[in-house]
This record gives structure tokens, sequence and C-alpha cells, in this order.
């Protein structure tokens, strides 16, 4: 394979192009669905199209749990949370890995309606590690302290450093890193950075051609 492979369609379909237990780590930041939803008359921020549910969400985690021999790590809205972590918890149960919720805390979240409201710090992501899945650290908390993305490129953008923990964590040099939900390619690009192999998949135009600039550069930076 090469260092990464980028694919512009539906997530559900381009998965099945994918063998059984392929890919060491998925890190993936699903569209929570909650798009420039109104709160009693508060201000929400525009999300553009980044915050549109697509798929259908249980037949998108049978695609990830197959495609994966290691770990699962889904940053997902609050609604999402409880189903995913309720499809993975079933798993558990039948010993076939572990599960757990990861907490990212913002050390500067957005001050938008806070004369009014307590601020958004937190996002959520569900965690699932398989029997053998590679695991790079020790004793560690599940709560990951980083300031929020000010990215231009995507609204929903990740914390580049702590993707790069993630993915330190879960996954080896040489690891294959998947994200079905690529938006502008920020987990591809710090996957390529540090030595993983990636597979991406994003639906959108627009943000498949940035994300496809975005990680050739990266890739051409360390040749």
């Amino acid at each position: 394979m090469k260092k990464f492979e980028l694919w512009h369609g539906d997530c559900l379909e381009l998965m099945k192009n994918i063998p059984d237990g392929s890919v060491d780590l998925v890190l993936t930041d699903i569209p929570y669905g909650e798009v420039n939803r109104n709160s009693n008359g508060l201000r929400k921020l525009d999300k553009e199209k980044a915050d549109i549910l697509t798929f259908d969400l249980q037949l998108f985690l049978d695609e990830l749990y197959r495609v994966c021999s290691g770990t699962i790590v889904v940053f997902c809205g609050q609604g999402q949370f409880s189903n995913i972590q309720v499809y993975f918890d079933e798993k558990q149960k039948k010993n076939k890995g572990t599960v757990r919720q990861i907490v990212w805390r913002k050390t500067n979240p957005s001050p938008m309606n806070g004369q009014h409201i307590y601020l958004s710090g937190i996002e959520n992501a569900v965690w699932f590690k398989k029997r053998g899945g590679v695991f790079n650290t020790y004793c560690k908390n599940t709560v990951f302290d980083y300031p929020c993305g000010r990215s231009k490129l995507h609204p929903t953008e990740k914390n580049h450093d702590l993707l790069k923990e993630l993915i330190f964590d879960n996954s080896n040099e040489g690891d294959i890193v998947f994200d079905p939900c690529m938006g502008s390619g920020s987990h591809g690009l710090v996957a390529v950075e540090n030595n993983r192999r990636f597979i991406g998949i994003e639906l959108d135009d627009g943000y498949f051609n940035i994300a496809k600039k975005r990680i050739e550069e990266a890739a051409n930076d360390l040749l």
C-alpha cells in the first residue's frame, strides 16, 4: 500500500472494498447531525454541510468493526454517543474487546452565549479496542485537555495535537489509520506526518479536494 489512499464518494459503499481486519486504527469524527440547530433563540455556530449525517449509523458501525483489527475511536454528538457505546458494549460482553468513553476537555471553549448559559467545553468519543489491539501507554486517564482548533478549512476540525496523541497511543509506525469521514483531511495529515499509512473517504467535493492537497503536501515534505 502507498502512504495514503483517498477515496471520494459514499463511505458505506466504498468501505465494502476494504478487506476484513485490514485496518489497524479507525480514527473518525462523524457528522453529529446537529447542523445549525437553534435553541431558545441563542446563536449557533454555522457548520455548513459538515454536520449533516448522510448514512445509517448501525450499518456504519458494522463496517468499522469489520474492517478494523485493532482500535476504533469515534468522535460523536451527544445524541449519538449512547447508541455507539451500546453497540460496542455488546461486543465487550462477548469478550471481543474493551470500550471506554473519551472526553476532549477544551481549554478555550467558545464564549458564544456565555452570558446566558454554561460554555460548551467538551466533546465525546467512544474508544473500543479489540483483543490484541495496540495500546502504547500506561495508566492514562480518558480525559484529554487541548484547545480548540481554529482551522478555516473545516468548521469541526479537531486539535492536531489531540489527534497525534490518540494516534501514538493506539497505533505503531507503518500501521494503517482509517477515517471514513475525512472532511478536510486533518486525521490523514497527522497520520502521514507521523509515519502511519492512511485511508480516507469523503463525500463532499470541496472537502475532498482540500484533504487531497493537504495530505499530498505532507507526504511530499517527508521525501
